[in-house]
């Protein structure tokens, strides 16, 4: 008998050990971490301040961070420019897979081409360019670099892209200080390369159109969890919620900005117009129409719209309005309208769908403004 007692006290006591490991198991299965899915978010930073832009002056040492243009090239002497991009919303060791440098072109150049080096500032958050501060000529760079060499002058008073800076801007979010809303900065240094009096002006932050100041649009990847519960989804506003036949839902109108770019679908809003009497009353405009609404400030302001449809099959125009009204319409055209001369006020911007077309697409809005040359004069001649 006590010989199967003493194997039965040995299997009970095998059995009670493993317990503690099954429930270890157990839990490791509940602590694994949920799968991840790669999210691709687009930002774009503008400069943003007086001091958030220079040219330095590489033989006399000037910093002209106050100066209306951004002088890139080799004039008198060759410029090293600095533009400086804050609260840059990106977390770290993000994955950057575009970084696209927008600049405005002022109407001042001289021969081409102009050959450029640009680099980052080597630096967790960049500081201003006050003349505090350390000089853009005397700053730590990126290893990263992109060689730029424009051959033949972009056109006036317009913007036109750098090349590619996704490996500067990754560098610098690699860092080990990096934190989402720090500010970095690029630098742009005249060649070696580039010949005396080969240059181009940008339009700078103290120009005073503010909003022609540098741009940078980043697109970046992260790795985001994937949620273990259903989430709450907001509910999606009805857009024309009593529409009116052959009236735009201005009610609901998108307001857009000069200089910017948008992107939206003709299939989130309904179909109340169907031909714009005022300006193309021939042309069957039957699908969806999405509304914007631009509010100009001041007379005398030549406007762009530019329409990309996701797919170029898809016909869609771009209507220039007055009111709500088809007969409000100013000028339609396909895909590119250009309006000069308009007055200070209020207007609506249609994105239609001919003979039924309707998709997303992305719209780009620029503007020049025109003013007085008592206005203008002494600012450009500090």
């Amino acid at each position: 008998m006590r010989r199967l007692i003493i194997p039965a006290l040995v299997l009970l006591a095998a059995i009670l050990l493993s317990i503690p490991a099954l429930f270890s198991e157990v839990e490791a299965e509940r602590s694994v971490p949920a799968t991840s899915t790669p999210v691709t978010n687009t930002i774009v930073v503008q400069v943003a301040a007086s001091d958030d832009d220079t040219s330095v002056q590489l033989a006399t040492g000037e910093n002209r961070n106050d100066w209306i243009w951004i002088r890139m090239g080799t004039s008198e002497t060759r410029y090293v420019n600095g533009l400086r991009f804050q609260n840059v919303g990106i977390p770290p060791k993000a994955r950057i897979i575009q970084a696209r440098l927008m600049l405005y072109k002022s109407e001042w150049h001289q021969d081409f081409p102009v050959s450029l080096h640009i680099r980052g500032e080597a630096a967790d958050t960049a500081r201003s360019f006050a003349d505090s501060e350390p000089l853009a000529s005397e700053r730590p760079l990126t290893a990263a670099a992109v060689d730029w060499e424009i051959d033949a002058p972009p056109p006036n008073y317009d913007w036109f892209d750098a090349p590619d800076v996704a490996a500067l801007v990754q560098e610098i979010v690699n860092r080990p200080g990096w934190q989402s809303g720090n500010s970095l900065a690029i630098i742009i240094k005249s060649s070696e390369d580039t010949e005396w009096r080969h240059y181009l002006d940008l339009q700078s932050w103290d120009f005073y159109l503010h909003q022609h100041a540098p741009k940078l649009e980043i697109v970046y990847e992260t790795d985001v969890p994937v949620p273990t519960s259903t989430p709450t989804l907001t509910p999606t506003p009805t857009l024309t919620p009593t529409p009116e036949p052959g009236r735009l839902a201005i009610e609901q109108a998108q307001t857009i900005h000069c200089d910017a770019r948008y992107a939206g679908d003709t299939r989130d809003w309904d179909n109340n117009v169907i031909a714009y009497t005022g300006c193309r009353p021939a042309w069957p405009e039957t699908g969806p129409e999405a509304v914007y609404r631009l509010d100009v400030p001041y007379d005398n302001v030549d406007v762009q719209f530019q329409i990309f449809p996701d797919d170029s099959a898809r016909d869609l125009d771009v209507f220039l309005l007055t009111g709500a009204y088809p007969e409000d319409c100013l000028q339609g055209a396909d895909a590119n309208l250009l309006h000069t001369g308009l007055a200070a006020g209020t207007y609506y911007l249609t994105v239609d769908g001919y003979r039924g077309a309707a998709g997303a697409f992305t719209l780009v809005s620029s503007c020049t403004f025109h003013f007085e040359n008592d206005l203008y004069l002494p600012v450009i001649t500090r």
